[in-house]
């Protein structure tokens, strides 16, 4: 009842937000080059160019998505090489993220007596990263569907960026993910090898089903449907992006699914399928999306158990 409830005025309080103005975009021939070739789409990244400055790691982004997604940037919490081994975790947030807050209030002071380095990312056009737009993650995920394609490969190429950069420096590294966050670190561990864990709590999985069936996309689809797009148009366009059609390529022990079984905002009858693709179990809580701040600590407990049991 309590998580029923929290997501429902979590989804009123998020839709109190919206585009105005429709944002339905789609040039056939734009999406068909995108498209076409999963191994283009998602390419691996040359080494980058690492700057470190006012607690932030910056380098240029390999992935071209508008001028204000120029740099990738990640907020840091870094040690001393000369601690014993070096563990790197990155942190995914989820769509419309205002501030680095949910993750961090979870595991942040967890990682830190541990003395791991803290990488945590700035998904494109969120926070540091938006521009133009009414609000933080509005341009991400909307009814331009190119530009969606392109942020979801920015954000993986990003982070597999930064991975060949910790690996030359031999880190283990791993990954936890949020919602949308939680969609990128699925996707990720289908082109990238070199990662030791991946943690994905609540993940995001189709988009397109998100967007037809689920409060979140209510808006997106109304963009959608006012253009006389449907549902079967946008799942084919954006197959590309979804994580249960494909296969992890590091060992399926190493990762840890966490789902909410009366979750409002990524629903389960969706999200379920990654695992039963994946062919994996997963930790199915009794909460909804909101459990990430209703059920803290069962999840931080689950997730240390699961790095100290893996890594």
């Amino acid at each position: 009842m309590i998580s029923s409830i929290a997501d429902s005025y979590g989804l009123y309080d998020l839709n109190k937000k919206y585009s105005e103005i429709n944002q339905f975009y789609y040039d056939e021939n734009e999406v068909a080059k995108l498209i076409v070739d999963y191994q283009k789409f998602y390419f691996k990244p040359d080494l980058p160019k690492i700057k470190i400055e006012n607690g932030k790691l910056i380098f240029k982004s390999q992935v071209y998505n508008e001028e204000c997604n120029k740099n990738a940037i990640f907020y840091t919490n870094l040690y001393s090489n000369k601690i014993k081994e070096n563990v790197s975790v990155i942190m995914i947030h989820g769509w419309r993220s205002e501030k680095l807050n949910r993750l961090e209030s979870v595991f942040l002071n967890e990682f830190k007596k541990k003395q791991y380095n803290i990488y945590r990312y700035i998904l494109p056009y969120h926070m540091d990263r938006f521009d133009k737009s009414n609000y933080s993650g509005e341009y991400f995920y909307s009814a331009n569907l190119s530009r969606t394609l392109k942020s979801i490969m920015q954000s993986v190429n990003d982070i597999r960026a930064l991975i060949s950069y910790l690996k030359e420096n031999n880190n283990k590294v791993i990954i936890i993910g949020l919602s949308l966050g939680g969609l990128i670190g699925n996707l990720i561990v289908e082109y990238e090898e070199n990662i030791n864990l991946l943690i994905s709590i609540f993940p995001a999985n189709n988009l397109a089903f998100t967007t037809f069936e689920s409060e979140v996309g209510k808006y997106v689809k109304k963009d959608l449907l006012e253009k006389s797009f449907d549902f079967n148009k946008l799942n084919e366009i954006w197959t590309i992006i979804n994580p249960s059609l494909n296969k992890p390529i590091i060992d399926l022990n190493k990762i840890l699914l966490i789902h909410g079984s009366y979750d409002k905002y990524v629903l389960y009858e969706d999200t379920q399928k990654i695992s039963k693709n994946w062919g994996i179990k997963n930790e199915l809580l009794k909460c909804g999306h909101s459990g990430i701040v209703i059920n803290k600590k069962e999840i931080r407990n689950k997730v240390i158990d699961f790095i100290n049991k893996e890594l």
